[in-house]
């Protein structure tokens, strides 16, 4: 059984002629991505990497932006015997 890796990416819509947040929304949708967040000309998608990976490709007006996490650095103090 292989290891699923589950992404988060933004996409922005950057041309009027492109589908609407909807529409991108369905289509992610019907790939199995869920759609976390949608707003009128952005939406926030997780799912399988290669999944989002394709049906982005067709959306033609939609920038993909993928999401970077950091992790918060340890600033509590180390004292040691």
């Amino acid at each position: 059984m292989s290891d699923v890796i589950m992404q988060q990416v933004i996409l922005r819509k950057e041309s009027t002629s492109a589908p609407s947040s909807s529409e991108a929304a369905e289509k992610l949708g019907r790939a199995g991505a869920t759609v976390v967040d949608e707003k009128s000309s952005s939406l926030l998608v997780e799912g399988d990497e290669e999944t989002i990976r394709s049906v982005t490709r067709d959306l033609t007006g939609w920038k993909t932006i993928p999401m970077k996490r950091y992790s918060v650095p340890d600033t509590r103090k180390k004292i040691g015997w």
